[in-house]
């Protein structure tokens, strides 16, 4: 799995037009196919995938069905400027988040335990430290001596 950290100057707090393009960005590097951003798009829409880690730290955790993905990534987003998203067990409320962390995945059995293995992470300072304040290699790192050990076979 590769890691992808991008740290991203968006014009507005508008989610469909972030997850646009990275959908374009991934799919001219040959991670998805053509109908992934429908995927991903409609995906957020019925699932919402918002999450509140602490009171000054928000992140989003959204992905597409794996029919759609050729290789498998973890894209870190950072922004400018926060990112609405809806909240994944409140659907109604909308909260400005702070980091995307976009999964790229293709083994369906693997997802439920990497998606553990990085909440698990959201609980440790270090890490937020680490996603708020390092540079795009040091985010990297972190993520493979932390995240990559998890494997998704």
């Amino acid at each position: 799995m590769d890691i992808l950290v991008l740290d991203l100057d968006i014009e507005n707090n508008d989610r469909e037009k972030l997850l646009s393009h990275l959908a374009g960005k991934l799919y001219d590097m040959n991670y998805v196919d053509e109908k992934y951003l429908e995927a991903l798009l409609k995906r957020e829409r019925e699932y919402p995938t918002g999450l509140v880690v602490r009171s000054d730290f928000n992140v989003a955790i959204p992905h597409a069905d794996v029919e759609y993905v050729k290789r498998e990534a973890l894209v870190v987003v950072k922004t400018h400027r926060k990112v609405t998203f809806r909240k994944m067990d409140e659907p109604d409320i909308e909260i400005p988040v702070d980091v995307v962390f976009l999964l790229v995945i293709k083994e369906p059995k693997g997802y439920v335990k990497f998606l553990a293995s990085l909440t698990e992470l959201f609980s440790k300072e270090e890490f937020i430290k680490t996603i708020l304040n390092g540079t795009s290699r040091e985010i990297e790192e972190y993520l493979k001596r932390h995240l990559l050990s998890t494997r998704l076979e």
